[in-house]
């Protein structure tokens, strides 16, 4: 069976960097956190749905298309917080419509082209965002490579403090934070700022405001 979509629908498309470098114990722990994350995505909406390929490939189609960046920072960020030898290449990608199959892996239309040919265009980088808007993604060009980067730099330590706080949508404060990780108040806020959360968070906030704009229906 398959659906078809008329209105904004997201793509997150990607891989492990070096994933045969990672022993038997790594990978377990990496597929456990692949799985988690997109069950948590899932929780999102429920129409939400996803892959993985051969261990270390991952897909998620995402109907709150709103949320598509918030869902692949959560992706990198989770993903980098198990170590330093852990790190993924994503490709974002919305459209106005798709053909959504009984699989992932059997979808097709814009945003899954779209995420799959970002996804081997990447080399250096590792993320990267397309749209079937020319408008939108050019305004998020230069903002996704500042995100890259910045993510890029993350530690192991800064991505676990940051997590909480994507996954909560703001709604944990930085005292709570700080008692969920049995550390200092001090410690966190120093972490979160370190980390460039503030602008993370407010660019997460725009393309959320841009993307609607574009994908109303």
């Amino acid at each position: 069976m398959k659906s078809s979509h008329n209105k904004g629908i997201a793509v997150i498309s990607g891989d492990i960097v070096n994933s045969s470098d990672l022993t038997a114990a790594q990978y377990e722990r990496l597929l456990k956190r692949i799985k988690d994350i997109q069950a948590w995505i899932s929780e999102g909406n429920s129409a939400n749905a996803h892959s993985i390929e051969r261990g270390d490939e991952f897909q998620s189609v995402v109907h709150d298309y709103q949320n598509a960046l918030r869902y692949t920072i959560i992706y990198r960020v989770a993903i980098k917080a198990l170590g330093k030898e852990f790190e993924s290449r994503i490709s974002v990608a919305t459209s106005a419509s798709a053909d959504v199959r009984a699989t992932v892996s059997e979808s097709m239309g814009g945003a899954f082209v779209l995420s799959g040919r970002g996804l081997k265009a990447l080399k250096n980088d590792r993320l990267i965002f397309t749209a079937d808007h020319s408008e939108l993604a050019e305004q998020f060009d230069l903002l996704i490579k500042y995100l890259d980067r910045q993510l890029t730099e993350l530690t192991p330590r800064q991505c676990e403090v940051m997590l909480p706080m994507l996954q909560t949508a703001q709604d944990l404060s930085i005292s709570d934070l700080a008692k969920h990780l049995g550390v200092a108040v001090a410690t966190v806020s120093k972490s979160l700022k370190a980390s460039g959360w503030p602008l993370i968070d407010a660019l997460n906030s725009r393309f959320i405001t841009h993307v609607k704009e574009h994908y109303h229906v």
